[in-house]
């Protein structure tokens, strides 16, 4: 049997304009909270424990009462998710009919605090990724809309740590804390693949 643990862990991740590193939380701030830019190291390294024919379910809520949002962006999204399907990862994505069915909530804000554009927040219950919210800006901190490319960038960064990436210092990776690429590297779907290839072996009672 495999052994859990009482204490669900929130941890936030985000893509800025200018670069914030992870950082990890007691309990959820209030969405108004600032990015936090200090370093987390954590022991064990959470991923989904998915198997091909039980996917992740994710909800991607409509923003057309928030200025700048376009219909488009929703399908622009759903296709970042699978930009990241990897040979050799265990996990696959579905779209979910609800919320309240949904594993990942993708939502949009007008503005995030500071120079962060995107968010995510992962609840990793042990090693494992139980579920996860991403929340992305459609404009930056000085007001001004994100283009479509950055929004794809932001999308494909967030969607690496709700996998269960980190930030890395090649800046021609997905992961480097700014967005100064817009698709995902063989090398970031080589570093997914060995996250997923390391599992730690269960423990039994």
């Amino acid at each position: 049997m495999r052994r859990s643990i009482s204490v669900l862990v929130p941890l936030y991740l985000a893509v800025t304009l200018v670069g914030v590193t992870a950082a990890a939380h007691p309990a959820a701030p209030s969405p108004a909270a600032p990015a936090d830019v200090t370093t987390v190291v954590r022991p064990v390294r959470a991923r989904w424990e998915r198997r091909p024919d039980r996917p992740v379910r994710v909800f991607i809520v409509s923003a057309d009462t928030t200025s700048g949002w376009d219909p488009a962006m929703v399908n622009a999204v759903w296709a970042t998710f699978r930009r990241w399907s990897t040979q050799g990862v265990p996990v696959r994505f579905a779209r979910a009919s609800s919320a309240s069915a949904a594993d990942v909530i993708v939502e949009w804000v007008d503005a995030l605090p500071g120079n962060c554009i995107g968010k995510t927040w992962r609840r990793d219950f042990g090693d494992e990724i139980d579920a996860a919210r991403i929340t992305l800006a459609l404009h930056d901190h000085r007001g001004r809309p994100l283009t479509i490319e950055m929004q794809r960038g932001a999308a494909l960064h967030e969607v690496g740590h709700l996998l269960g990436l980190e930030h890395v210092g090649a800046r021609d990776s997905i992961m480097y804390p700014q967005v100064l690429v817009t698709d995902v590297s063989d090398g970031d779907k080589t570093a997914l693949r060995n996250l997923y290839r390391h599992r730690s072996s269960s423990l039994a009672d």
